[in-house]
């Protein structure tokens, strides 16, 4: 005898009818199956299953649709299409099916001992809700513009803020390059010092003063406000010329102005010319 028959053979039938026709319904399903099982095992199963059933009422719950829940008297007992039959106590019971995207089908059956219920359910699609209405559709006029950009010229504000940032960036990198050269500086002065006390090969070796600390510290310093610095001045340079393009391109249209550009070689550098009305 499997486990389940013998788990299903020890409940006491008092109380405890519809767990053992549980039990029991499994234990005959399984031994169907199983093509190891003898005769004997099938005709004890059944006739202990025979009995079981007798003593509760049997529910067959079947829905047009798989996968839906099925709940008695709102405890769970599987998705169609089930296994078993449920097994309730004999009386008045609610059988309960649900299933995403249809309607809940509910109804109320009664049952005596040993007697079975047949129970079918076609279960509706859920209406579909109507649409949301849509927005009203809005013409928006385009914003007025000032004479400057009628004229075809360029914005102001985005020449005022182009120069801002680029001065903003050219004066950080001025700040940078000052605490760059102070903190190069200063470790030139540790390493004066160092070389009076005993040379900086003190600072290989263990214990070594506090000075070569402050030299380490002021030469990481040094180089991160150097790197801070060009990076500055690289951005100034990139959001200058950026805004310097800008207005030569947007050139007014209204009285044929007109910009000449052209570059500038000299002994001490190079340049840019720029000949126009503005």
């Amino acid at each position: 005898m499997s486990a389940i028959a013998m788990l299903a053979a020890s409940i006491p039938l008092p109380g405890c009818a519809a767990g053992q026709a549980e039990h029991l319904a499994r234990y005959v399903r399984e031994m169907g199956e199983d093509a190891t099982s003898t005769a004997v095992e099938r005709e004890r199963g059944a006739a202990m299953y025979a009995e079981a059933r007798s003593k509760v009422g049997t529910l067959v719950v079947r829905a047009d649709v798989d996968g839906a829940r099925v709940f008695v008297d709102g405890t769970w007992r599987g998705q169609t299409p089930l296994a078993d039959p449920v097994f309730v106590e004999p009386g008045t019971h609610t059988i309960s099916v649900e299933h995403e995207g249809y309607d809940t089908k509910k109804m109320t059956v009664q049952v005596g001992a040993g007697e079975e219920s047949e129970n079918g359910v076609e279960l509706q699609r859920k209406s579909a809700s109507a649409p949301p209405p849509k927005p009203p559709v809005m013409t928006l006029a385009p914003p007025a513009r000032g004479a400057e950009e009628r004229a075809g010229g360029p914005r102001t504000a985005v020449l005022i803020g182009g120069a801002a940032t680029a001065g903003a960036a050219a004066v950080a990198g001025v700040v940078f390059t000052v605490l760059a050269n102070a903190n190069a500086s200063d470790a030139e002065e540790q390493q004066s010092l160092l070389r009076q006390s005993g040379g900086l090969g003190a600072c290989a070796a263990p214990g070594s003063p506090a000075r070569c600390t402050a030299l380490n510290d002021a030469v990481a310093a040094r180089y991160d406000f150097s790197n801070a610095a060009f990076w500055s001045f690289v951005g100034a340079g990139t959001v200058g010329i950026g805004t310097l393009v800008y207005g030569l391109i947007t050139r007014p249209s209204v009285n044929e102005r007109r910009v000449h550009v052209a570059p500038l070689v000299g002994s001490n550098g190079l340049g840019i010319g720029v000949r126009g009305d503005f």
